[in-house]
């Protein structure tokens, strides 16, 4: 369980991409802290584990079925959340896809799926989220300037593929996609801030998600490589990312903390390894 510390008590947090994986994750820190989930995702369903979540911690879970890349059906969306939830106090931009493909061969399709997604799909979430946001917060203290960032929190996840390329993968357009994200943190915080609203980001390093298992089956030797590039010799578990989401989400843990990414990679940008310079 949370400490006081991290408590999210009443506070509602609209995650993108929760149905599974990283959002899932990050869904289950933040309802261990007390925080009210609205999920976004495009599946037909969630993950049982997701509305498992509603009964074991006594909050509110609801699962929207949404395009994130439609600007009308976000607009839909975050206008229900408000009616049901009352307020929106985090974002969490987790939904995200990545091909692997040559950047010589890489395919419009592939372009614009990807940046529709993994860019797009954020920016209009966070956008109206952040309007929401703003509207509560004029609504309560005018034109007045904020001096403390109580209002909200966004967050977007970037990914360790914008500090350093693997040679384990060739995915230029999903890296350009999360350098485009991490660079909407600065000015927007920049923009927010008058309103309370802190603004950052999260770069994962190889996490053992249901995809990286799927390719732990298909491309073993390309987990083994991923195993190599990190400083303890193996891939990091999503749980591991729970304090970190948790400590952004929180006012009294990162309350000063703004316009930042925060990389939790195992170490794996840190060094030059030696993995791919073995010959024999």
């Amino acid at each position: 369980m949370a400490t006081n510390f991290f408590t999210l008590n009443g506070k509602t947090a609209v995650i993108t991409g929760a149905a599974r994986g990283l959002g899932l994750t990050f869904a289950t820190a933040l309802a261990s802290a007390n925080c009210n989930l609205a999920v976004l995702d495009i599946l037909h369903e969630p993950s049982p584990s997701l509305l498992a979540l509603r009964d074991h911690h006594g909050i509110k879970v609801e699962y929207y079925r949404t395009d994130i890349t439609s600007r009308s059906e976000v607009t839909a969306a975050i206008e229900k959340i408000e009616a049901e939830f009352g307020r929106i106090d985090i974002n969490i931009n987790a939904a995200g896809v990545v091909s692997d493909e040559s950047f010589l061969k890489t395919t419009d399709e592939n372009i614009e799926r990807t940046f529709a997604v993994n860019f797009t799909g954020s920016f209009l979430v966070a956008q109206a989220c952040a309007n929401s946001m703003a509207a509560r917060y004029k609504s309560i203290h005018g034109s007045e300037p904020a001096s403390q960032p109580t209002t909200g929190t966004i967050i977007f996840i970037a990914s360790i593929a914008t500090y350093i390329a693997s040679s384990a993968q060739q995915i230029s357009c999903y890296t350009a996609s999360k350098a485009a994200v991490k660079g909407l943190v600065k000015p927007m915080a920049m923009e927010l801030a008058p309103y309370g609203i802190r603004v950052n980001s999260l770069s994962p390093g190889y996490m053992m998600t249901d995809m990286m298992r799927g390719l732990q089956k298909k491309q073993p030797q390309l987990v083994d490589q991923f195993e190599k590039e990190t400083l303890f010799g193996r891939i990091g578990m999503p749980a591991e990312l729970k304090g970190a989401i948790l400590y952004l989400c929180c006012d009294s843990a990162s309350g000063w903390y703004t316009g930042q990414d925060l990389l939790v990679d195992g170490g794996a940008s840190t060094w030059k390894h030696p993995a791919i310079l073995a010959s024999d």
